[in-house]
């Protein structure tokens, strides 16, 4: 069991959102026209797609609008990816397939011993893997790549 921990962990590290850490003047060439997700100082989110980098600001339009975020405000930037299907079934897949190896062995001393009181167990513990890898799999999937402003 420490084993499939261990292996869904790692699987989740590798598959985990790059990280860059640019200067502002840098951000024209990365940002314009690309969806963002900024995450301001009161807890408000703003999504949309970067229209300029301006000395002062970022302006990003909304389904509202254009918005213009003071360059004060801006820490780090989200621009999320579009959600595949890949780590979803890679995670259900090795999730069900450590189940049914723990499982196995399990029923096999059982029914040698003329119980089927493990049956259930079993049933559950291959279900609950898969459900955990695919879970782990959504989560892959849907993360984006994390852009970091460094002071000038």
């Amino acid at each position: 069991m420490k084993r499939l921990l261990t292996l869904l962990l790692a699987l989740s590290c590798l598959v985990s959102a790059s990280e860059q850490a640019v200067h502002w003047s840098d951000l024209n060439l990365l940002l314009t026209g690309k969806e963002v997700v900024i995450r301001l100082p009161d807890g408000k989110r703003v999504k949309g797609r970067t229209v300029a980098v301006q000395a002062d600001a970022l302006v990003v339009g909304t389904s509202t609008g254009p918005k213009s975020i003071p360059r004060p405000s801006l820490r780090e930037i989200r621009l999320p990816k579009k959600a595949g299907y890949k780590w979803r079934l890679l995670g259900t897949a090795i999730g069900a397939g450590a189940g049914t190896a723990v499982s196995v062995p399990l029923l096999r001393y059982a029914h040698n011993e003329g119980s089927s009181t493990y049956d259930g167990v079993a049933a559950g513990l291959i279900v609950g893997l898969a459900v955990l890898g695919y879970l782990s799999g959504w989560s892959a999937d849907r993360r984006g790549d994390l852009i970091r402003i460094l002071p000038d």
